[in-house]
């Protein structure tokens, strides 16, 4: 919550000193001065600062991130254009003053949606906030970059990037009572290496290997952004736990829709950190008929879906403190 600052109250006294005249001329004795009352002192308030306003979430700036990133094609982890997306998600990250750090990590060959992939290498995009102390309590919010093969993942998860850029704006100009740490995941999308073995959300397992033992003591939860570009409300994933319901509050605050869900709950980045004990909310639209399809374009996009969950994921950002 914001505090006011004190009200500093000056007063003014205005003091009159009369002096009676006298005369010359004698025998006349000098005429008694007359005593002229002091006036009452007349209290000036200077007027308190209003605090700035919350600047709001902006689905606009959100959106032509999204469509920026569409434009580049299938993002596929170990792909050039995923690198060029990457190294885009970065520039925007500094350019609003954030540290940047690149996380590369190897990952196996596999199957992605029915498409044989190659091992390579890959890489997170994380941004902490300049001067930040690791050890001092924080939260993650993230989204995953990547997408599969042959899908420009404008749904699937250049929504969640989109506003996650857009919510980093906003703490940049408010900072909110937790300081929190975006990551831009990479190697979400699972990769079958045969019927019984497949690996999933591997970018955030990623980000969690390599915390330094301050950094896990000090993380108090994820807030997970996948998938929030088309539909009619805000759907909270995560189970039961301080964030989710910090979400549902805050939805319940703004006047947006939502409700807690279960569908598909593990298959996003957030599992990776409730497995490692932390809690977490994903916020989700449900899923839509171009996952996954080259026909996830910028056209599925809505911009009032984007406002219904940035609105939510900043409005809780804005109060969460986990101690």
């Amino acid at each position: 919550m914001e505090r006011r600052r004190p009200v500093r109250e000056y007063l003014a006294v205005a003091v009159t000193l009369v002096l009676g005249a006298c005369t010359a001329a004698p025998p006349a004795a000098s005429p008694t001065p007359t005593a002229v009352p002091t006036p009452s002192p007349v209290p000036t308030t200077t007027p308190s600062e209003s605090p700035a306003p919350i600047p709001p979430f902006e689905a606009a700036r959100a959106h032509a991130f999204v469509r920026e990133l569409a434009a580049l094609g299938p993002r596929e982890t170990t792909s050039a254009t995923y690198r060029r997306a990457s190294a885009l998600v970065a520039e925007r990250f500094r350019a609003l003053g954030y540290a940047v750090e690149f996380q590369r990590f190897d990952v196996p060959a596999g199957n992605v949606d029915e498409i044989q992939v190659a091992s390579g290498s890959t890489r997170n995009v994380v941004a902490r906030p300049a001067g930040s102390d690791p050890r001092a309590p924080h939260l993650v919010i993230g989204g995953h970059l990547d997408t599969v093969p042959d899908s420009p993942g404008a749904n699937d998860n250049g929504s969640g990037i989109g506003t996650l850029l857009e919510i980093a704006r906003l703490a940049a100009l408010r900072p909110p009572p937790m300081p929190v740490v975006f990551v831009a995941f990479a190697a979400e999308e699972r990769r079958r290496q045969s019927e019984d073995r497949s690996t999933l959300f591997l970018g955030g397992l990623e980000y969690l290997d390599r915390m330094s033992p301050a950094e896990r003591d000090s993380l108090r939860g994820m807030i997970n952004l996948d998938m929030i570009g088309n539909g009619e409300e805000v759907l909270v994933l995560g189970g039961r736990g301080p964030i989710s319901a910090a979400l549902l509050a805050a939805a319940e605050r703004r006047g947006v829709p939502a409700r807690p869900s279960t569908v598909a709950d593990r298959f996003s980045d957030h599992q990776a950190f409730r497995e490692a004990g932390y809690p977490v909310g994903w916020l989700w639209a449900g899923d839509h008929p171009s996952l996954h399809r080259p026909d996830d374009t910028i056209a599925v996009i809505q911009r009032p879906m984007l406002r219904r969950a940035g609105t939510v994921a900043w409005e809780a950002l804005r109060r969460l403190r986990l101690e």
